[in-house]
């Protein structure tokens, strides 16, 4: 039997088992070519490669119409030589919508075709072949065999006699759950990616906004691209795109309704003149017109005129030259300028600029947009009712100074005060001018230091305060109206009181006075009242320091403890060699200004000059209070150096 195709055989194993070739035995004779499709013997193919790939195999092995093979039987010889039959494994002969020949499940198997005809799960169950040999098959819906990924299998012929039986189909592929984007046809239907909405990497235009307003305004359609998670294909989110939105007023239409302004009062940004005052009065005077800027509406929806900044509304004049009621008049109601002033003077005729008589000024006063000269006259000089005598000035403006005046000077009496306290003094004048007092004469040492107040003394009233004890002889001048100098002259007494110690000396130098309270220490500190130690704590006061010529030097206690004792010193402080020092001590109160006791120093030597240097220190008496208005004094005149006062009393 080497060299009998698969269906040769099968036939003939067919007739020899008394089956017709209508019993489901089918070997493989093309119906429409009249080619044997079959095996051959050696279990290879006849009309394909080694690996078996091919097409559906239900167009193989098998007529395309009819059960008939190339053997006789009860068949029908067709016009093309093809055996025609009554019918085959698919019925009719009609194709699936998939492009798979549709075959549905038959009572019967056709042998040799490698497919499950009757549905039963085996392959060419019952059919007989030659042990050894292989053939394509397929074990799923005959439909889908060796479509997408349902690939075909292979059956081996097993047995060990003449004949064997067809083995299980081992390797043919089945539908599989479809992965979108590999491009591939899982459902073995013809049709790639079935069921998915789109190709991977795929891209298509999209837009959604409403019809009609794509390209319009801002609006611009976007992209979708095809994105597989998990074998599932679908189309992006619209990428790009920009759909209507609320106008923001800026003169771009971003609703894409063709309207840039859509509900906007005016556009984002811009301005416009303003004015909130009467017609006509913008431009005139002070007032200008402001500008008004558009602004958006809350959450940037609509816009609208903003307030109106800078304008200059009219305002009530001020009568200054400015128009600030707008009116184009400036000085509507103003009587005078505001600020201005005018002279003015209410005397009587003849008298205005005349002797002590001057203008005044009147002040421009404004209120309520008005304005009028103030009724006072501020600072005029009217006649006085009646000339005043000695001042030299036509007080009455007549022209004539000092008319009816006589000149007169009087001096105050002869006076007494207490030595450095001052007094007031007053001379009585008529008709006078150019009043000044003059310090005649005056105890050694006095003219130096006295105290005018006012001063220099030009004034009838005058305080003075003699400091050092004796008369002071004063002389008071004034010239009256006729040029004539008047004069008069009086004594004031200046008296002692307490303890009161004077210095002079004769010549140029520094000498210094000291008083010193007797506590035992040394001088030149604090128990000591001297220039560097002015008013010490214990009640004595040194009222002037003279450090150049002749003194005086004064140094008083005004209330001295009954009983206690107080020492009194000169220093030869500086350029003094050669200088005679007078001391004056008085006690108590008196009338008298003769001292209690007057001291004299011989020459003074200079061996250097400060405190505590080898010059004279001239130790002049002890005073011992006996009462509050007596004293005993105990001449000591004894000398040492300033450096041995430093160290001892």
């Amino acid at each position: 039997m080497v060299g009998l195709s698969r269906g040769v055989l099968v036939a003939a194993l067919t007739v020899a088992a008394g089956c017709s070739a209508t019993d489901g035995l089918i070997y493989g004779v093309d119906a429409s070519t009249g080619v044997d499709r079959g095996r051959s013997a050696d279990g290879a193919p006849s009309d394909r490669g080694p690996t078996g790939e091919r097409g559906p195999l239900v167009a193989l092995d098998r007529p395309a119409t009819g059960d008939a093979g190339e053997m006789g039987g009860d068949a029908t010889t067709g016009d093309d030589g093809a055996v025609g039959g009554d019918g085959g494994a698919v019925g009719d002969g009609g194709s699936a919508a998939d492009g798979s020949v549709a075959t549905p499940c038959g009572p019967r198997e056709v042998c040799s075709d490698g497919l499950d005809n009757n549905c039963d799960g085996r392959i060419d169950e019952d059919c007989v072949c030659l042990p050894g040999t292989t053939s394509t098959c397929y074990e799923g819906p005959p439909s889908r065999a060796g479509v997408g990924v349902c690939n075909l299998g292979t059956q081996r012929c097993e047995g060990d006699g003449e004949f064997g039986r067809w083995g299980a189909c081992a390797g043919s592929g089945q539908p599989q759950p479809v992965r979108c984007g590999e491009g591939r046809d899982f459902a073995c239907t013809g049709v790639i990616d079935e069921g998915c909405a789109c190709a991977a990497g795929a891209t298509r235009p999209c837009y959604g906004g409403p019809m009609g307003t794509s390209g319009v305004g801002t609006c611009r359609g976007g992209t979708q691209s095809c994105s597989v998670s998990k074998g599932v294909a679908a189309w992006s989110a619209c990428e790009g795109e920009v759909t209507p939105a609320p106008d923001q007023c800026d003169g771009v239409d971003r609703d894409c309704d063709g309207d840039v302004l859509t509900g906007c009062g005016c556009t984002v940004g811009t301005s416009r003149g303003c004015y909130a005052g009467p017609m006509g009065t913008a431009g005139v005077g002070t007032c200008r017109e402001g500008a008004s800027r558009c602004v958006a509406g809350a959450g940037a929806l609509g816009a609208e005129w903003g307030p109106c900044a800078g304008e200059v509304l009219p305002a009530m004049n001020l009568c200054d030259g400015i128009d600030r009621a707008c009116t184009a008049m400036p000085a509507e109601g103003c009587e005078c300028t505001a600020g201005a002033t005018r002279p003015c003077y209410s005397g009587a005729a003849g008298t205005r600029g005349v002797g002590a008589c001057r203008d005044g000024a009147q002040a421009c006063a404004v209120a309520g947009g008005r304005s009028m000269w103030a009724a006072a006259c501020a600072g005029e000089a009217l006649p006085a009712a009646a000339e005043v005598c000695g001042n030299g000035v036509d007080d009455n403006c007549n022209g004539a100074v000092d008319e009816g005046c006589g000149g007169t000077l009087t001096c105050p009496g002869n006076q007494s005060v207490p030595a450095g306290s001052a007094i007031s003094l007053t001379a009585m004048g008529v008709g006078l001018r150019n009043v000044s007092w003059t310090l005649v004469s005056s105890p050694a040492g006095g003219a130096g230091s006295v105290v005018w107040a006012p001063a220099p003394p030009t004034a009838l009233t005058e305080r003075f305060t003699p400091f050092i004890v004796g008369d002071y002889v004063l002389r008071v001048s004034g010239t009256d109206v006729a040029g004539r100098v008047i004069t008069c002259m009086f004594t004031v007494t200046a008296l002692p009181h307490g303890l009161r110690v004077q210095l002079s000396w004769n010549g140029a130098g520094d000498v210094d006075l000291h008083v010193h309270n007797a506590s035992n220490t040394a001088w030149f500190n604090g128990d000591d009242c001297y220039y560097g130690n002015l008013r010490p704590a214990w009640g004595a006061v040194l009222d002037f320091d003279n450090t150049s010529t002749v003194g005086p030097e004064n140094t008083r206690l005004d209330a001295p403890a009954v009983g206690s004792s107080y020492v009194v010193g000169v220093h030869n402080y500086a350029r003094a060699q050669g200088r005679v020092a007078t001391v004056q001590i008085f006690c108590g109160s008196t009338t008298s200004t003769t001292p209690t006791g007057t001291y004299m120093s011989r020459a003074f030597t200079l061996g250097g000059s400060g405190n505590c240097a080898n010059n004279d220190f001239w130790r002049v008496a002890r005073v011992t209070m006996t009462s509050a208005t007596t004293c005993t004094i105990t001449p000591l005149n004894t000398y040492t150096t300033g450096s041995g006062a430093c160290g001892s009393l």
